[in-house]
């Protein structure tokens, strides 16, 4: 049986468009062919200013115009992470899925942080994918495809998606409340408390905002969705992304390695798929587990073999709940047919 996908990884003390190139040469000799269909390409930040020679290396590498990715602050295959250094990591397709009915089929999607549309993120299509980031979190970033930048920062692409597996990381820090008072996006009190004081009382000190969230509960108290928290506020409320309703039950919940831990092993109890993208959020793996990136060594381990590529972003994009959403905090992990 031929194989449809092999992935590459290139890096080297400074950018240059030869990493692009070696690394699909790498996923080329894998792939047992002299060509590609389609190539995934992610680069390191270090190419953000102008990736446009690497893209050109990578498209005649593979003999392909196809070739579709971002730049991001570090890149993955299935044999290696690799962050705070010029990388590139390849996914080559030996073919393009067929035109099918190409509505109902899920989308691979990359955006900027800064041309992000909800609309867009919103439309019918389910959309998975991450969000191009760097360093500093105030770019330059690209996104790119048929080997060209897009002007509007965003690019979508289908691709024989046989399932979406989502890790939120996160863990409950208190026990379940009920919304007694809300005021648009705007957490005034939980079982007739001050929100905030809710949340303070939930822990020892206070972390970075972006650590926590609030999830919404089920009949049995168990995490529906987790929201990112805005902001503390003066009045003692807490702004949530999220329109909450009265009488909603809730929970205050922090991120957590071995909620983390936990959910990547039930991800990596399925069945290992031809191949997998992987989207991480730059606050997950090694910034989460001591410098080692856990996660993915977990991933890897129980799927030996299994192409692999991806990055860490800014954002992960997933469809939750009935809707696409932009999410933090989290590892989408698409499994390809």
């Amino acid at each position: 049986m031929s194989i449809s996908y092999a992935s590459g990884l290139a890096h080297a003390s400074r950018a240059a468009p030869h990493l692009a190139s070696d690394a699909v040469e790498q996923a080329l000799a894998r792939l047992g062919d002299t060509r590609a269909a389609a190539v995934l390409l992610f680069l390191s930040a270090d190419f953000a200013h102008d990736p446009r020679p690497a893209l050109v290396a990578a498209a005649r590498a593979a003999q392909t115009i196809a070739v579709a990715g971002c730049t991001a602050l570090g890149v993955m295959n299935e044999d290696d992470w690799l962050l705070d250094t010029p990388a590139a990591a390849v996914m080559l397709l030996r073919e393009l899925p067929g035109s099918g009915d190409q509505a109902a089929q899920p989308r691979l999607t990359l955006a900027a942080p800064n041309t992000i549309d909800l609309a867009w993120l919103d439309d019918q299509p389910i959309r998975y994918g991450g969000v191009a980031g760097d360093p500093t979190g105030v770019g330059p970033y690209k996104v790119w495809r048929q080997s060209q930048i897009c002007p509007d920062g965003r690019c979508e692409m289908i691709l024989p998606t046989s399932d979406i597996a989502l890790s939120r990381g996160m863990a409950p820090i208190s026990p379940a409340f009920v919304v007694t008072e809300i005021e648009g996006f705007d957490l005034k009190t939980l079982n007739g408390r001050l929100a905030a004081a809710t949340l303070r009382r939930s822990l020892d000190h206070l972390p970075a905002l972006h650590e926590l969230a609030l999830a919404t509960l089920d009949e049995n108290d168990r995490p529906l969705d987790c929201w990112p928290l805005v902001s503390l506020n003066p009045d003692s409320g807490v702004t949530v992304a999220a329109r909450l309703l009265p009488g909603q039950r809730v929970a205050w919940m922090r991120r957590s390695a071995t909620a983390a831990l936990a959910e990547m092993r039930a991800i990596a109890d399925a069945p290992a798929p031809a191949a997998a993208l992987m989207f991480a959020c730059a606050a997950r793996g090694p910034s989460l587990h001591d410098g080692q990136d856990k996660e993915w060594q977990t991933l890897t381990r129980a799927w030996p073999g299994t192409p692999l590529a991806g990055f860490y972003g800014n954002g992960q994009i997933s469809h939750l709940g009935g809707s696409n959403r932009l999410l933090h905090q989290s590892v989408v992990l698409a499994q390809l047919a």
